[in-house]
């Protein structure tokens, strides 16, 4: 730890912060490394080659409505990134394309630093740092979806310069573009709403997919987090702020050169399609956690092998999990009542097939139900025991197979049938 830091380290401080509330600590983990990535700004970089990656971070919230407590780690975000001493812009809900480019031109004009070069010289470097926060993704995309689906697949690679056009309006010209998003949503509206083209493709492929279907734990009455330790966040992050310079990863480098000869392999391995494309963005965002990860517990601006290390798990889990999120979306018809069917026999353990129609009758027919069914039982994801009554009527029960005991492949991401 820095001798002037109040937390050995700030994602751990954090974590002890929020033991008593019910979001899954994922949830939390990431909002704290989109807080450190929106802290750094542009001010804090990483030499790639003929380029510079700076540590912006698009992170995605998923889990039924009400289930996991998606909005506290987002609201928590906004706050701290509010606090006096941080103070990062951040962005309204509901932006129009216009809107947000012409907050991003405003920017450039104000958010710039100052940074002194090996030879004893200081130059201006100018930047627009936003952070883009929504409790609902639904809300941030209400006005024109594709427009702004368009605008952040673009902005995520943080421009020198920007420019963006109207036909009435003139143009807004951004420099040093540097956007960090936290949304929250849910499979179903995800489904519903997101074209498929959407996931597998260059805007979900940007994002870190966290999803959820558990709470952490359960807490009636929730408690007030300690206010010092609050205050310690605050001023560690307000550090943080202020920091300036380019990283030195040398110490990463071995880790991340021999796992970065892995991931084409990754790639023929993952039957998921829509995985793919965050399979080639991989390296890159294990990088910018890497950063976070580093300047979450020191200020000297060095990546270690282990800031490295930890990094590529956290990016492999998501490799892992993100389908979950994204289980309803695809080509079939079937897929978002075989995502709905599995939840409810998840959170119900047992059911029969009775009861099961009974949930489920309004989108859905017994001959549709029982293909989902078999689909599901040919993923080991539940079996089923089969009886018939007095009248030869069959009758079905349904139980889960808890996780640890399904046929998981986590090196495929595939059930072994």
């Amino acid at each position: 730890m820095t001798k002037s830091r109040k937390c050995t380290n700030w994602l751990h401080s954090l974590i002890e912060y929020v033991e008593e509330t019910e979001s899954p600590r994922e949830f939390w983990v990431w909002a704290g490394l989109f807080c450190l990535t929106s802290a750094m700004q542009r001010k804090c970089w990483l030499n790639f080659g003929l380029e510079n990656l700076y540590p912006n971070l698009y992170i995605m919230i998923i889990a039924p409505p009400g289930r996991c407590r998606k909005s506290p780690p987002v609201g928590f975000a906004k706050r701290i990134l509010s606090e006096e001493g941080i103070q990062i812009p951040v962005f309204v809900d509901s932006p129009t394309k216009r809107a947000l480019t012409k907050a991003l031109a405003e920017l450039t004009a104000t958010a710039g630093f100052r940074y002194k070069l090996p030879d004893g010289t200081v130059e201006y470097r100018p930047q627009s740092p936003l952070a883009l926060i929504s409790k609902e993704l639904s809300s941030f995309l209400a006005i024109n979806p594709h427009d702004m689906v368009d605008i952040l697949t673009d902005l995520f690679d943080s421009h020198d310069v920007w420019e963006y056009k109207t036909s009435e309006k003139g143009a807004d010209k951004v420099y040093g573009v540097c956007l960090n998003c936290i949304f929250a949503s849910t499979p179903t509206w995800i489904a519903s709403n997101l074209p498929e083209e959407s996931v597998g493709g260059g805007f979900t492929s940007r994002f870190v997919v966290v999803p959820g279907t558990e709470k952490y734990k359960f807490v009636p009455i929730p408690k007030k987090g300690s206010d010092e330790l609050y205050a310690a966040l605050v001023h560690d992050l307000a550090r943080i702020s202020r920091l300036v310079g380019e990283f030195n990863w040398e110490p990463a480098k071995p880790r991340y050169e021999s796992w970065y000869l892995t991931i084409e392999g990754k790639v023929k391995q993952t039957r998921d399609e829509r995985m793919h494309a965050y399979l080639e963005r991989m390296h890159i965002i294990a990088l910018k956690v890497a950063m976070a990860l580093s300047v979450a517990e020191k200020d000297d601006l060095i990546i270690t092998d282990e800031n490295m290390k930890m990094a590529i798990g956290m990016v492999e889990v998501v490799l892992r999990e993100a389908p979950k999120a994204f289980g309803a979306l695809g080509r079939s018809n079937l897929a978002l009542i075989t995502d709905e069917v599995r939840n409810h026999i998840r959170v119900l353990g047992q059911v029969s097939f009775g009861e099961l129609f009974k949930i489920n009758y309004r989108n859905t027919n017994r001959m549709e139900l029982k293909e989902v069914i078999r689909g599901l039982e040919d993923m080991k994801q539940i079996r089923t025991e089969r009886d018939y009554d007095k009248n030869g009527r069959e009758l079905m029960q349904i139980f889960w197979i808890p996780k640890k005991e399904q046929n998981y492949d986590q090196a495929n991401n595939t059930y072994r049938l």
